[in-house]
């Protein structure tokens, strides 16, 4: 590893560190004030993110004469105003005590979360972010964190790449903690601080809050594209050119507990695949015809992809046909105008047309992929499925349908529902440009075993 870089500690250190996996992370005191039957009462609040039983931001009220209002009133709701920023919030008072001493407190949580905390800025210039419950991946652009000293100095691979596309250049590393905090994840569950991310713009100009909210929300579903899941991008702060805090937001995006489990098309290691894609990915987000249909759709598929409590693969298999019809028609009606709205309408095409549409248009292959054997028998038609896009649709109907024919076995629904992902990895890997590797879903493959995307390999590259 000598062409990499050498650090002594994290690549980027975390502003706001969690030692262990579920930990609460404190992050400062400031004063408030809130609104009185038109009287503000003003004082100190603890601020910090909380992760056991529930991840939520909480603010911490000690001063009495701020607690007491909420101890007496019985107000359960009021605008919270922060003194330095001027921003103003509604929050709501989870609990309020009197102590023994007679001191009161009570604990308020905002409305609405993330939370920005600072006015607007169009000064910033880099941007500091965490982010939580990755797995631990590895590239070619991996840094290297020295241990010791010659001639016993040891050394410990960190994971990191560089995504560059409309002239942003953004870090995300590991730190000196990613791999023990893995395994702490990986044993008990919950949320963990894993990654760290630096933002700037690669003229190094400055740029406004609005354009970085946008950025944040972008990478937030980029990065839970890849990882199959809702991927914890948090607590952001920005700088201005002489490291004047400019910008800060509090609170956790919508995140999947626990560690990482490989259920996509990204491959923990080929930390580059997210180099390669994100730059067609964000020209799609940019693109105002694809911006909520790419979000939806992503939407559609995570909720696909969960596996939590009460959710099987029949109701995947749902949302993910849901997500797929949504893509045939913004690119086959609404983008290359292929066919006209009448045929997305009832009484026009099938919903299997409507895949196959789609799947040809980008060459995603259409027949039932080999390592699917319980498609490859016979529905309860007494007839093999023409192709995939009859197999997943027609299965799909028997759920949504009363009267259908139905009665599949579980592992039919389990590779439909399979299937149904596939084809969501390849379409959105083909909108987003990508030529290049993928780790596919269907083979039984080990860790770091990918291969082209089917139209690359039908090109002979």
């Amino acid at each position: 590893m000598k062409d990499h870089i050498e650090v002594r500690s994290s690549l980027i250190e975390p502003i706001y560190p969690q030692n262990e996996p579920n930990q609460p992370i404190d992050l400062g005191q400031l004063a408030v004030q809130i609104d009185d039957n038109g009287t503000a009462r003003g004082g100190m609040v603890d601020v910090r993110m909380s992760f056991v039983p529930d991840k939520r931001l909480q603010f911490i009220v000690k001063d009495p004469s701020i607690g007491l209002k909420f101890v007496n009133s019985g107000d359960q709701v009021e605008k919270l105003t922060l003194t330095d920023s001027g921003v103003v919030f509604d929050v709501l008072c989870a609990s309020a005590n009197i102590s023994s001493t007679g001191d009161s407190g009570a604990t308020l949580l905002p409305k609405r979360s993330p939370l920005t905390v600072t006015a607007p800025s169009n000064a910033i210039s880099s941007v500091t972010f965490h982010l939580f419950n990755l797995p631990d991946f590895s590239g070619p652009d991996d840094y290297v964190i020295l241990s010791g000293e010659p001639p016993a100095q040891g050394w410990t691979r960190g994971g990191r790449v560089v995504l560059r596309a409309d002239g942003w250049a953004i870090t995300v590393a590991a730190t000196d903690r990613t791999r023990t905090t893995s395994e702490a994840l990986k044993a008990q569950g919950g949320y963990a601080l894993t990654h760290m991310g630096q933002i700037a713009r690669e003229d190094g100009s400055t740029f406004s809050s609005e354009q970085l909210d946008d950025l944040l929300i972008c990478l937030h579903y980029f990065f839970s594209f890849a990882m199959g899941r809702w991927a914890g991008l948090a607590l952001p702060i920005g700088f201005d050119a002489d490291g004047n805090k400019v910008y800060e937001q509090w609170g956790m995006r919508m995140t999947a507990e626990g560690s990482w489990q490989a259920c996509s098309w990204f491959d923990l290691h080929h930390g580059e695949f997210l180099s390669q894609v994100f730059p067609g990915f964000i020209s799609l987000w940019k693109n105002p015809l694809w911006h909520d249909p790419l979000a939806s759709a992503i939407y559609w598929y995570l909720g696909a992809c969960d596996r939590g409590v009460g959710i099987g693969v029949d109701t995947g298999l749902v949302l993910a046909q849901t997500a797929l019809e949504l893509l045939a028609w913004n690119y086959c009606v609404k983008d290359r105008k292929m066919v006209s709205e009448r045929a997305f309408e009832p009484r026009g095409l099938s919903a299997a047309d409507k895949l196959r549409l789609l799947a040809s248009s980008l060459a995603v292959p259409k027949e039932v992929p080999t390592a699917l054997s319980t498609l490859h028998g016979t529905p309860q038609s007494g007839k093999k499925w023409a192709d995939g896009m009859e197999a997943v649709t027609s299965i799909r109907n028997s759920i949504v349908h009363p009267g259908k024919p139905g009665a599949y076995s579980g592992p039919q629904y389990y590779e439909a529902c399979n299937l149904s992902l596939w084809y969501i990895d390849l379409v959105l890997l083909h909108l987003c440009g990508h030529g290049g590797n993928y780790a596919n879903r269907l083979t039984m493959r080990c860790s770091g075993e990918v291969e082209l995307v089917p139209w690359a390999a039908m090109a002979g590259r």
